[in-house]
């Protein structure tokens, strides 16, 4: 009696490992299955730049002259979504051993609250946000562009940035009273492009 339980377990250890291997494989070949295939233009470094003069705006019509120069679409408020444009900056930043670009605007709220809308080339170049004293925050970020955007936090502001790939990585930050109103910000920002 006790030999066929001492069976029993080792039977019930084989078979236990058999589905624990099965359920592995099954698992592995679902993840290899779902990833998606590289695309001919995806996994291809965006081409850097040569250095070039910054540029400062300080209306929101001058926008489009802002906006012209940079080799990606650019984020900023739609029109009608209530925020006051106060100034805008271009900059050649040094990345990859040539440069990457930067626009960053400042909006305010009606209130008076500052919005900081930052777009950046190459999308990669995520140095060139920076991290400061942000970490990631246990929230979940609102959509941008229609995709998940990573939240991080620090002291007194939140940040969320969308990495578009091909085109740009795309911050807003924001002061820590404003999450609350955080997903209806986000709806009213969109890309622009100068063509």
């Amino acid at each position: 009696m006790e030999r066929k339980n001492g069976i029993l377990r080792v039977l019930g250890k084989i078979l236990g490992l058999a589905l624990t291997l099965a359920a592995l494989a099954a698992l592995y070949l679902t993840l290899v299955i779902a990833q998606p295939q590289e695309t001919p233009e995806e996994g291809k470094a965006q081409p850097l730049l040569t250095a070039s003069p910054g540029l400062k705006i300080s209306g929101e019509g001058e926008l489009r002259e802002l906006i012209g120069g940079f080799p990606a679409p650019v984020m900023s408020f739609m029109s009608g979504s209530g925020m006051v444009f106060v100034s805008g900056q271009s900059e050649a930043v040094p990345y990859g051993g040539m440069y990457g670009r930067r626009i960053t605007l400042y909006w305010q709220t009606r209130e008076g609250e500052p919005l900081i809308l930052q777009s950046i080339y190459p999308a990669e170049a995520l140095e060139i946000m920076g991290m400061g004293d942000y970490h990631f925050s246990g929230t979940a970020g609102p959509a941008l562009f229609g995709r998940s955007s990573v939240r991080m936090e620090d002291g007194g502001n939140i940040r969320i940035h969308v990495q578009e790939e091909g085109t740009g990585l795309y911050v807003l930050t924001l002061p820590r009273q404003l999450g609350a109103s955080l997903s209806g910000i986000a709806r009213s920002i969109q890309l622009f492009s100068a063509e």
